[in-house]
């Protein structure tokens, strides 16, 4: 496992996208919760670099794992869409980076988490994407995301983009409109 967790993802070139959940902890009497979910890629193929965030909200966590994957299946499909190639995904759960570093994905941890983690394994498939394990310390962005997303059930996301280079059409609009996942609703997103 050591070889999958990433101490320094600010040197990573390329894109880095950071994930994070925020939901109540695991507990038998609480089949199913809300969760917060933060995303934030750093873009550092183009100059200036491009940032983007997102914040999202899942009605039906069943499980913290389960919040984190969905939060991963979101990132991969906007990933996707925005056709990023050499994403080094960043999560601070190792249980999940564990098992997507597997060559057997058959058996997830948590069976509940099996359609998030295909969905992940799709959408990064053709990407030569990765995923390291980074400690919560370095995954304070995402986090805060998260933890804002977690009580706001908003409405629909209406995405902003300061960032100069789109000077008449954001990707990350279009990007946002073709990924739709059960539960999940994108609160907001911005492109800077």
């Amino acid at each position: 496992m050591n070889r999958f967790i990433l101490h320094m993802p600010a040197i990573v070139p390329g894109v880095r996208c950071y994930v994070a959940e925020s939901t109540t902890p695991n507990h038998p009497s609480l089949p199913s919760r809300m969760a917060g979910l933060g995303i934030f890629f750093v873009n550092m193929q183009i100059q200036p670099a491009q940032i983007i965030y997102i914040k999202a909200h899942m009605s039906r966590a069943q499980s913290v794992i389960m919040a984190e994957a969905a939060a991963l299946a979101i990132a991969a499909m906007v990933n996707h869409s925005l056709n990023f190639n050499n994403t080094v995904f960043l999560s601070d759960c190792q249980q999940l980076v564990g098992f997507l570093n597997q060559s057997d994905l058959t058996h997830p941890p948590d069976w509940r988490i099996k359609c998030f983690t295909q969905i992940f394994t799709n959408s990064t498939l053709h990407r030569q994407a990765r995923i390291f394990k980074i400690n919560r310390t370095l995954n304070t962005t995402a986090d805060s995301l998260a933890r804002q997303a977690f009580p706001d059930s908003g409405s629909l996301p209406e995405p902003v983009c300061s960032y100069m280079n789109h000077h008449h059409q954001c990707t990350q609009v279009d990007a946002l409109t073709s990924v739709h996942l059960q539960d999940v609703t994108i609160l907001s997103a911005s492109c800077c």
